[in-house]
């Protein structure tokens, strides 16, 4: 163990070398030479064993960006730890040794000193002295408020909402728990979080309303995900990759590095042997085999040594500049057949000679030294520094502060009482309306010949409505699509369903609307806005219209006025009842917009 921690820490060592030096690598696009960043290192390991975890550690300590383990055991992950931990404290706080470690953690952020000093010849629980003391200092009283919430939430939420009002809860300086999080865990943190915070989702879908449940299962789970690798993350610098050679197939990267490579490959399969002929055999010791045995001890040791040079061809080949062979000294017998012997061997008559590696330790080299390339502008350098407004909270939007729909925002207005008889023939108040609007919406993307058997299509989907129903429902959208007076509207640049959020000069503060347009038209000098109507009969001009759809249109033009401060904005109305288009006047507009302001 000592030995994997001292070659990870010198492989962390290089890499970080190599970074700091600027030793140069051949861009895949453009095959200049550049200095290396941590995305360009790719490190092989032939398991997931100690070496592999040591080596993430050691980047970690050296400062060097790393993507973590590319299979990540959430349920052993830190960051499943620490939430599971809060939802344990906050449904039991006595469990001194659960507080402890949440105290610790990015939760509560209280240093090992901070924690000692609360535990050290303590009288009572735990929580009891952080409770009595916690004036006593800003992190012990940012920790205490945060878990008497914690204790508060659980009594009354579900897991999913638990987890995710704590996660965006923020401390004195304005971070959230989740930024404290990622802050010391990175993105594989993120990863491990956005995972645990799905399964809350997932277990209330399930039907766990309680954290106690939730946390049980959570605690039995196995869970597991596999990382992809995505080599376009050198962009910017990125991460290194550590991974298993066979996890590495279809990659490459500009340096790669093999660690794990002075031991023989041994069979993974155990005392159970196959035969030839598909039998087995169970030869738990060599000594004890016979001719049967050993022969198929043999067979499956030439297959593991056939695999294992597989796996390394795999390995020599995914560097694109440099490859890197290293590993722990290891007894003859174990060395003799490891894929360091075969590098050695396969290398003896090649020009290689001795370097120092970063950290202590000797490598051979073959080929020149790494190139350096020239220094380059960093973009980065000449960034504008952010201002100070960025990183502080936003100031809280006023209570009044509303995003009201344009069609109820008149509380006076007197709106028409439906009938008692307005549900008869299976049809509702509104839902002639709706089906319509639906076909005006979906028929113009087709061709003319092929919208009148696609409106019959998406009518047969409608239950509760007669052949008469679907007949005159499809008369009136089809008789809207073909009218020629209507073809700007349904012509190129048009777009449906278009939502619209915002507010205009000369409104009360508070006042926002949001709704969604039927049909915009935008052109080189002019906005069209568009609404629907089905009401029948249908007006027979815009100043008998209800008022309530002239004030719709004004607060959208409004609105729209603001995004093209330049273009004349247009308004007109469609009854499907005739059918017929019906500008609104600007002035009407205006009219309309002034009574309801004032």
């Amino acid at each position: 163990a000592s030995a994997n921690k001292l070659l990870a820490r010198r492989i962390a060592a290089s890499i970080a070398g190599m970074i700091g030096r600027g030793e140069g690598v051949r861009d895949r696009a453009t095959k200049d030479l550049r200095p290396c960043v941590a995305g360009d290192v790719l490190i092989l390991v032939r398991r997931r064993g100690v070496l592999f975890h040591e080596i993430i550690r050691a980047l970690k300590r050296e400062g060097v960006a790393v993507a973590g383990a590319d299979r990540l055991k959430l349920s052993a992950h830190g960051v499943f730890a620490d939430l599971e931990a809060i939802g344990r404290f906050a449904r039991f706080p006595p469990d001194d040794l659960t507080l402890a470690g949440l105290l610790r953690s990015p939760l509560c952020d209280i240093d090992e000193e901070g924690l000692f000093d609360l535990a050290y010849n303590r009288t009572g629980s735990l929580w009891a002295v952080l409770t009595a003391r916690a004036d006593q200092r800003p992190a012990w009283r940012a920790a205490a408020d945060c878990l008497n919430w914690a204790i508060a939430e659980s009594d009354r939420a579900a897991p999913f909402d638990f987890y995710g009002r704590l996660l965006n809860r923020r401390d004195g300086a304005g971070r959230t728990v989740r930024q404290r999080i990622l802050t010391r865990m990175g993105a594989e943190g993120e990863e491990a979080l956005d995972a645990f915070v799905a399964e809350a989702r997932n277990a209330e879908a399930r039907g766990v309303r309680d954290l106690e449940t939730f946390l049980a299962r959570i605690a039995a789970s196995e869970l597991e995900i596999k990382r992809e690798p995505d080599e376009a993350q050198t962009r910017g610098g990125g991460e290194v990759r550590v991974m298993t050679v066979h996890g590495a197939k279809g990659l490459e990267a500009p340096i790669v590095i093999l660690p794990d490579t002075t031991t023989r490959a041994t069979p993974q399969s155990g005392p159970l042997l196959t035969l030839a002929d598909g039998g087995f055999l169970w030869a738990p010791r060599k000594g004890d085999d016979r001719p049967a045995s050993a022969t198929a001890r043999l067979a499956r040791e030439q297959a593991t040594d056939e695999e294992s040079a597989r796996l390394l061809y795999v390995a020599l080949t995914r560097a694109r500049d440099r490859l890197i062979i290293c590993g722990v000294e290891s007894q003859p017998a174990r060395f003799a057949g490891s894929w360091y012997d075969f590098v050695r061997r396969a290398h003896d008559e090649l020009p290689i000679h001795a370097v120092v590696l970063d950290g202590g330790g000797e490598a051979w080299r073959y080929g020149p030294d790494p190139l350096r390339p020239a220094p380059i502008d960093d973009p980065a350098a000449d960034a504008t520094i952010l201002p100070a407004w960025t990183a502080a909270l936003a100031p809280a939007e006023s209570p009044l502060a509303r995003y009201a729909s344009p069609s109820n925002l008149d509380d006076e207005a007197a709106a028409p009482a439906p009938s008692p008889l307005s549900s008869v023939g299976g049809l509702g108040r509104f839902r002639r309306g709706t089906v319509i609007h639906r076909l005006l919406q979906l028929l113009p993307d087709l061709p003319v010949d092929d919208r009148s058997a696609a409106a019959g299509r998406l009518l047969a989907r409608e239950g509760g409505l007669s052949d008469a129903q679907r007949a005159e429902m499809a008369a009136a959208a089809l008789a809207v699509l073909g009218d020629p007076q209507f073809a700007p509207v349904f012509g190129p640049g048009s777009r449906a369903e278009v939502a619209v959020a915002g507010a205009a000069r000369g409104w009360p503060e508070d006042l926002k609307i949001s709704g969604r347009l039927d049909r915009l038209v935008v052109e080189t000098d002019r906005v069209l806005i568009v609404d629907f109507k089905t009401n029948r009969p249908a007006p027979a001009r815009i100043e008998d219209a209800d008022g309530a759809y002239i004030r719709q249109m004004a607060l959208y033009a409004a609105v729209l006025g603001e995004v093209f401060p330049t273009r004349a904005i247009d308004a007109a109305l469609i009854w499907t009842d005739g059918p017929k288009l019906m500008t609104v006047p600007a002035a009407m507009m205006a009219r309309s917009l002034s009574e309801l302001l004032r």
